[in-house]
């Protein structure tokens, strides 16, 4: 069965230039190119077929801009001129212009519809965005082969998107997970993965006298560091291999300012109060030390003995706030985060699709935060 599209976004003005906006995400706007996209998204608001599409695409893509459009527009033009804020949302049988930006939105202040003009015309986009810097391109796609590439790249961008009721959910139309133990079963899970990346960033850093919070040597053999003048393992539990027994919640667990690296993978989420737990690590650490942590974010519950957080980006730059320097690495995509939580394994995606980055959607949060 063809594929069918809906036209999905925002668009705006950004120093003469058309760019789509992600609503209220961290990814940055994309460019539009062509005058080819912002006709191919404004005929499917209407159309869903890809041939119908291309067919409307060749029969207008020549013509001048419709009277009724120029006029139209003009009634609009000081809200256009002046409006910083100003976007135009597109969606299903829908062109609306938003005078107060995400605002007009969500609070439904200054809308104007202008869908019943554009499924008419179609080129409200063309004619809003005349003056801005967009190649003319329109008589250069001549098939269906050169105008489906376009609307692949459109795709891409999350600027057309499924029509809805037609998803295909395939495997992922179940109420239990693919794998209930993280994909452990099936392979590496994805966090895994990026904890691999973050280990290989950092792992020259790691040195001196370590103390891993949580680990097993077990770990300490995945994460293949250099043991430094000494490693020890603090651990709740006493078993081989751990050095140290205590709560890391407690300060007088490791002498102040005896360490110069600290590693805490996958900890922070099963602290009560890891608020305390960083408090902590900063008095351990010696001046220019460094402690190197790691949070799943996209990941099922696993009460350990207990899962009380989800630390995400912005909660481990606070929670690291009073050292000196702090990095982080930041790792997922809407796709790993699906196969994190339904424990498909890092062997079943490819590495595009692993390595793939979405602010919006981590997996793993990592941060180096220096004393």
């Amino acid at each position: 069965m063809d594929k069918k599209y809906i036209s999905n976004a925002f668009l705006q003005i950004q120093n003469s230039n058309v760019y789509s906006i992600f609503a209220w995400s961290q990814k940055k706007a994309e460019i539009i190119l062509s005058k080819s996209w912002l006709l191919i998204l404004e005929i499917f608001i209407e159309e869903r077929s890809l041939e119908m599409a291309y067919e409307i695409f060749q029969a207008i893509k020549s013509d001048p801009i419709d009277q009724e459009v120029i006029e139209t527009l003009n009634k609009y033009k000081q809200i256009i001129v002046n409006s910083e804020s100003l976007l135009v949302f597109l969606s299903q049988n829908s062109l609306t212009l938003l005078g107060k930006g995400f605002r007009s939105f969500i609070e439904k202040q200054m809308e104007f519809e202008l869908g019943s003009l554009s499924l008419k015309t179609h080129q409200i986009l063309l004619g809003l965005f005349a003056e801005q810097k967009l190649e003319d391109d329109l008589n250069l796609i001549n098939s269906l082969v050169e105008f489906t590439k376009v609307v692949k790249i459109l795709e891409s961008f999350g600027l057309l998107s499924p029509t809805k009721n037609s998803l295909d959910w395939g495997d992922l139309n179940r109420k239990v997970p693919i794998c209930q133990a993280f994909g452990l079963t099936r392979g590496t899970p994805v966090d895994r993965y990026y904890l691999k990346k973050f280990i290989a960033e950092i792992k020259e850093q790691v040195n001196g006298k370590i103390l891993e919070v949580g680990g097993t040597p077990k770990d300490k053999d995945f994460y293949q560091l250099n043991s430094g003048s000494s490693y020890q393992i603090l651990n709740l539990e006493p078993g081989p291999g751990i050095d140290i027994v205590g709560d890391v919640h407690n300060p007088l667990v490791i002498a102040p300012e005896s360490l110069d690296s600290v590693i805490i993978f996958n900890v922070l989420e099963h602290c009560y109060a890891p608020w305390i737990v960083v408090e902590n690590i900063y008095k351990w650490l010696k001046n220019g030390g460094k402690c190197f942590a790691m949070v799943p974010n996209g990941i099922r519950v696993h009460a350990t003995p207990v899962d009380y957080w989800r630390p995400l980006p912005d909660g481990m730059k606070f929670l690291f706030r009073n050292f000196s320097q702090q990095k982080l690495y930041v790792y997922g995509n809407p796709m790993s985060v699906i196969a994190s939580y339904h424990g498909i394994a890092t062997e079943e995606l490819s590495e595009e699709e692993l390595n793939n980055f979405h602010p919006d959607y981590p997996v793993a949060t990592c941060i180096v935060a220096e004393k």
